[in-house]
C-alpha cells in the first residue's frame, strides 16, 4: 500500500499531524460516516485535531442547512474537519424539490449521465478530498473515466456499496477486477439495521464475490443502529448496545486475516430516519466503547439538567474521556451557563465522545484526556 501523500500544506493551527509519519491511506483505523448536519459538524469541530488525523472520516456531501450555494457545504467542512483527507461520497438520503441553487446543483451530481464527471470536477478542486466512485446506474465507461480520473489525481479512490441499494453487482466485480493494482477501499455500509444476521449474510455475500478477485483488498464495514424511538427507554431502564461493534466482531472471526476494517455512522443516523412527530423529551446520551446509555424520564419530567445529572452519577461517568461532550455534560448537570439546554446539543455532545471512543477502541483512556490543543469548556 502506498503512503499517505501530503496532498497540501496543513495549518498547524487545525491539527496536529505528521505527514511523514509511517501511516498509509487506508488502514486500520476507524473510519465514521459523517453528515452535513448541525451535530455532527459540531462534534468534529470540537475533536481535538491530533484526534482527526488519526481517523479517516467518510462524509456525506449535501447541502448545508438553507444555504443559497453549495460552496457553504465546503466551508463548514472545513471548519469542522479541518484540512485532513476525507472520503466523499453524495447523501443520497437527502431529498429536496427546492430551487435554491445549491438544491439544483446536488440534483445534478445525482444524474446517471452527467452528474460522474460533474462529480469528479468536484474532487478536483478539493485536495484532501478522496472520492467514492458513483456507480448507481451509471454505465462502465463512466465508472472506468471517473477511475482514470482519480488515478490521475493520485489520492486513492473508494466504491461504497450501500446495502439498501440495488446495483449491478457483475458490473462492479468486473470494475474491480480490472483495476486490483490501483489504491482503493471498499465500503460496504448496511445502512440502519437492528437485525445483525441479515446485515452479516449480506456484507460475507460481497466479501466473497470481492476476495475471490484478491485477498489483499482492503474493506471497511460500517453501519448505523443508534435507537430511533425512545419509548422503551426511560430512568435508565436500559442501555443500546452499539451493534456495529458486534456485527464486525462476528464478521472478524470471518473475516479478520484480511485488511478489515471497522466504521460505523458515528451514534448517528440516515436522514430518513430522522423523524419528525412530536418535540422530543430531554435526553443525555452517554456513550461508553459498546453501548449508549440513555437518560430521559418521562414519568419524572426531567430536564437535560436532571438527565445529565444522572449520567454524572453511574460508574461508567468515572471513566469518561476527557473531551468536549463530556465536558457539555457537566456543565449541564451542575447547571452552569453553556452546558447542554438542546437536543442538538445533546446530539452534538453524544457524537464528539462516540467518535473519540471508538477512534480509541481498545486502548486505555488517559484521566488527563486527548493530548493536543482542547480547551475546557467548564
Amino acid at each position: 500500500m502506498s503512503r499517505l501523500r501530503p496532498l497540501f500544506a496543513p495549518q498547524a493551527s487545525l491539527l496536529a499531524f505528521d505527514w511523514a509519519s509511517e501511516m498509509t491511506k487506508f488502514t486500520k483505523r476507524y473510519y465514521p460516516t459523517i453528515c452535513i448536519r448541525r451535530a455532527e459538524m459540531k462534534a468534529m469541530e470540537k475533536l481535538p485535531g491530533e484526534e482527526k488525523s488519526k481517523m479517516l472520516p467518510i462524509v456525506l456531501l449535501a447541502p448545508w442547512l438553507n444555504s443559497i450555494e453549495f460552496e457553504n457545504t465546503y466551508k463548514v467542512i472545513e471548519k469542522s474537519v479541518g484540512n485532513i483527507p476525507i472520503i466523499v461520497d453524495l447523501d443520497r438520503y437527502f431529498s429536496s424539490t427546492s430551487d435554491l441553487p445549491s438544491r439544483q446543483y446536488f440534483r445534478s451530481l445525482l444524474d446517471e449521465k452527467s452528474g460522474p464527471l460533474e462529480w469528479m470536477d468536484l474532487i478536483k478542486n478539493h485536495e484532501n478530498y478522496v472520492p467514492c466512485i458513483q456507480l448507481l446506474g451509471v454505465t462502465p465507461d463512466l465508472v472506468s473515466k471517473q477511475i482514470e480520473i482519480a488515478t490521475e489525481l493520485n489520492r486513492g479512490f473508494a466504491f461504497r456499496i450501500e446495502l439498501e441499494r440495488q446495483y449491478d453487482s457483475d458490473q462492479i466485480i468486473n470494475i474491480v477486477s480490472k483495476n486490483l493494482e490501483k489504491d482503493f477501499l471498499i465500503i460496504i455500509d448496511y445502512g440502519y439495521s437492528k437485525q445483525n444476521e441479515i446485515s452479516e449474510l449480506l456484507i460475507s455475500s460481497w466479501m466473497e464475490k470481492f476476495l475471490v478477485l484478491s485477498n489483499k483488498l482492503n474493506f471497511v464495514i460500517t453501519g448505523s443502529s443508534f435507537p430511533n424511538s425512545f419509548s422503551e427507554y426511560d430512568d435508565f431502564s436500559e442501555s443500546k448496545i452499539i451493534s456495529s461493534r458486534i456485527i464486525y466482531s462476528n464478521l472478524s472471526e470471518k473475516y479478520g486475516n484480511y485488511n478489515f476494517f471497522y466504521g460505523d455512522w458515528a451514534s448517528t443516523k440516515p436522514r430518513r430516519y430522522d423523524g419528525g412527530g412530536s418535540k422530543p423529551l430531554p435526553r443525555i446520551d452517554f456513550p461508553t466503547n459498546n453501548k449508549w446509555i440513555i437518560a430521559r424520564s418521562k414519568e419524572n419530567g426531567w430536564g437535560f439538567q436532571q438527565a445529565a445529572e444522572m449520567v454524572t452519577r453511574l460508574p461508567e461517568w468515572l471513566n469518561r474521556p476527557m473531551v468536549w461532550g463530556t465536558g457539555m455534560i457537566e456543565k449541564a448537570a451542575k447547571g452552569l451557563p453553556g452546558g447542554i439546554s438542546t437536543g442538538p446539543q445533546a446530539i452534538a455532545a453524544r457524537v464528539n465522545i462516540h467518535l473519540y471512543l471508538q477512534n480509541n477502541f481498545g486502548n486505555p483512556i488517559s484521566s488527563t484526556g486527548p493530548q493536543g490543543k482542547w480547551i475546557d469548556p467548564i
